[in-house]
């Protein structure tokens, strides 16, 4: 492999690594935002340990 092929090779490889890279803190966010809604929500509502 000659060196301009191997810049090649490294650039695609570093640009599938930073899509799959984006997609994961993409979904990453994403679960976070639900679970801060989750909380929010149940914050609102006492708990069986508040009625103790």
């Amino acid at each position: 492999m000659t060196k301009f092929g191997q810049a090649e090779y490294i650039d695609f490889m570093a640009r599938i690594f930073a899509d799959k890279l984006d997609k994961i803190l993409e979904t990453d966010e994403k679960q976070n935002f639900n679970s801060r809604n989750t909380e929010d929500i149940y914050r609102k509502f006492p708990s069986s340990k508040d009625a103790a």
